[in-house]
């Protein structure tokens, strides 16, 4: 009789512990991003509307089309035979750390950072970073493995250090911009962390046997569970931004991992 009567309530709690996980029930916009959207509503055209969710993936297909459009030499050859592989780098760690520049920039825009200097600054650290990676390579050999766990901390150093040179003066002259400089970083942490996460994650799942792999693959929900609200909490100033926010990192970098573990599984029900 009291597992009768106490049965609903564990019932309320389990439901009540579970919404407060999802983080799409647990958000709010504010009065401008509604103002905003209503005024988009009546002033936009739908052939506007059309043109930027048709041409707004553009640019990303480009980046991905030109990298991929550099022939590569066979690894065989060394090093210094890959030429083409080195530009390759460049190009990539150009776009991803102007990438990280500018969300600096859009996020904590009480403090200015003048688009020339953040160029000048994505090059430099772009340079320096494929530069280690280059010292590396001959050292320990080429492809050198586990690259990007090798080279994100060293990455992540140059880009503060630019920042630091551009606002360490302007933050003591500015109030509040602390905090927003603190919860931008925190979220680029969590960035960084799934680069730590999914990809030895990825890595694990090939090793295992077909069952092992179905097993293995219950946990990718469980950390896009974990993953989502953990940016949750990081992105504080930011709560307009927030389903873009998950969208862009979680989800996105959740389903590509999931294609690629699918593709390597033989299992019907890893796929299931």
């Amino acid at each position: 009789m009291p597992f009768v009567i106490h049965a609903p309530r564990l019932h309320q709690r389990l439901i009540k512990m579970w919404e407060s996980t999802q983080v799409e029930l647990n958000g709010s916009y504010s009065s401008e991003r509604v103002s905003d959207l209503a005024q988009y509503s009546r002033e936009t055209s739908w052939f506007h509307v059309l043109a930027v969710i048709f041409l707004t993936p553009l640019p990303c297909l480009l980046v991905t089309v030109v990298i991929d459009a550099l022939p590569l030499a066979d690894p065989s050859e060394g090093v210094y035979a890959n030429v083409v592989f080195w530009v390759r780098e460049y190009y990539t760690f150009l776009v991803i750390t102007f990438l990280a520049t500018e969300q600096f920039r859009y996020s904590v825009p009480i403090l200015p950072y003048p688009l020339k200097r953040a160029i000048v600054s994505t090059a430099v650290a772009a340079a320096l970073s494929v530069g280690l990676m280059f010292g590396l390579t001959v050292l320990i050999g080429f492809p050198l493995p586990f690259s990007i766990l090798f080279v994100t901390p060293p990455w992540l150093s140059f880009i503060a250090f630019f920042l630091v040179i551009e606002w360490a003066k302007k933050i003591r002259e500015t109030p509040g911009s602390a905090s927003m400089l603190i919860n931008v970083i925190k979220l680029w942490m969590c960035q960084v962390l799934m680069v730590f996460i999914y990809p030895p994650y990825y890595f694990i799942f090939t090793t295992l046997s077909p069952s092992g792999q179905t097993a293995f693959s219950m946990l990718l929900p469980v950390i896009k569970l974990v993953m989502r609200n953990i940016f949750v909490r990081t992105v504080v100033h930011l709560s307009d931004e927030l389903p873009e926010v998950i969208t862009f990192n979680i989800e996105i970098y959740n389903a590509l991992f999931i294609s690629y573990c699918m593709q390597d599984s033989p299992s019907f029900g890893t796929t299931l």
